[in-house]
């Protein structure tokens, strides 16, 4: 069966598939600074390929098939580098380089990609607000392209089939250490079984001794459409940000969500060490 969502209208349940996903692209990157000044840290390299297409590739294998790009206008090369370039392929067909031109053509042919600009960094929900009028009145993923999930199969496609007949959005959560909880969206959850919680609330950077569990969000969001007027409506925190984890517990008052624990290995490729980690994992799955 695809990957789809439980609806619900009068006496008549029905399933629908999830056909898009959105990727936020339009931070800055200060962790990667002097190199993001030029180079957007979502294409730096992981071996051959840049970070974004390992998720981009996890969105495909779930099923997605509309890519949905909330990018900065400086950072136009995330959009070339989805994008045919017919003088490069030219090139390519005429030096009889087919490998090479044909692993582009693939890229290009991954999914639809819709380009949605963000002028100013104001946080992770205003970034996916800004993606309303391209997802429209059905449900989709967010997938963050900072978290890579190792095998893929556990990130997107792990969360809707977890969400599948039980519940109209989720997200994929990690264990995190005491130390590290300050650092995350926290969940308050109730547990169903191994693995699986039912999502009652959550909190943005609580205090340890202040946060309900140690269930981080990890990245990977389901949503439904509600969440964008629930966006809309949450209160700018001091920097000017909308979080996106406040619109996540007005949704949780609403109608629970469930939570599926990450059953992949994790890598934070926000910063060089986890950059760095992964590369080292993959080369030695080689």
């Amino acid at each position: 069966m695809p990957p789809c969502t439980l609806w619900y209208r009068g006496a008549f349940y029905f399933m629908k598939k999830i056909r898009k996903a959105v990727i936020p692209s339009a931070g800055y990157g200060t962790r990667f600074l002097p190199i993001t000044k030029l180079v957007p840290k979502e294409l730096l390299p992981i071996g051959n390929k840049p970070a974004i297409q390992y998720v981009v590739e996890e969105a495909v294998a779930a099923g997605i098939q509309e890519i949905i790009l909330v990018c900065h206008p400086s950072k136009l090369s995330i959009v070339d580098y989805f994008r045919p370039d017919p003088e490069l392929n030219a090139f390519l067909e005429g030096k009889g380089k087919r490998d090479e031109l044909a692993a582009l053509k693939r890229i290009e042919s991954l999914a639809k990609f819709t380009i949605i600009y963000q002028e100013e960094p104001l946080g992770l929900g205003h970034a996916v607000l800004c993606a309303e009028d391209a997802v429209g009145e059905e449900s989709f993923l967010v997938m963050l392209p900072d978290v890579l999930v190792v095998p893929e199969r556990a990130g997107a496609l792990h969360l809707m089939d977890a969400c599948e007949r039980e519940a109209t959005w989720g997200l994929l959560l990690e264990r995190v250490p005491q130390e590290k909880v300050a650092s995350y969206g926290i969940v308050k959850g109730e547990k169903l079984s191994e693995g699986n919680y039912l999502i009652e609330g959550a909190v943005e950077k609580p205090k340890y001794e202040e946060a309900p569990s140690d269930l981080a969000v990890l990245g990977r969001y389901l949503f439904p459409p509600e969440i964008f007027e629930l966006i809309r409506r949450s209160k700018k925190g001091a920097l000017g940000e909308i979080q996106l984890t406040d619109a996540i517990h007005a949704l949780a008052q609403q109608k629970r969500g469930k939570g599926a624990l990450c059953e992949g290995k994790i890598f934070d490729v926000g910063n060089p060490a986890g950059l760095q980690e992964i590369y080292h994992h993959l080369r030695s799955l080689r």
